[in-house]
């Protein structure tokens, strides 16, 4: 946030509310695809696999690839973030 304030501060193209709304959403979208990744390649990302660039989310609901206290604390993770990020 210290960043986002000195580039508030500094940067002549961000210094109005219009333009730092929009930054705002930029951060925030790219917060939500990260966290959806992860979600979905976790286990690939621990393995040091590559991630596969498209995986439909109903991947989830098979146990035996996504073992629900992994996915449980991957999307703690993610709450975390989301907890972080709105302070």
């Amino acid at each position: 946030m210290n960043s986002i304030k000195m580039i508030h501060t500094i940067a002549r193209y961000y210094n109005t509310n219009e333009r730092m709304t929009g930054l705002f959403v930029k951060i925030t979208n790219q917060m939500i695809n990260n966290c959806k990744h992860n979600i979905l390649n976790f286990r690939r990302i621990r393995r040091g696999e590559p991630a596969k660039k498209t995986l439909n989310d109903d991947v989830l609901w098979d146990h035996e690839a996504y073992p629900p206290d992994e996915l449980i604390e991957m999307l703690q993770s993610c709450i975390e973030l989301n907890q972080a990020y709105l302070k």
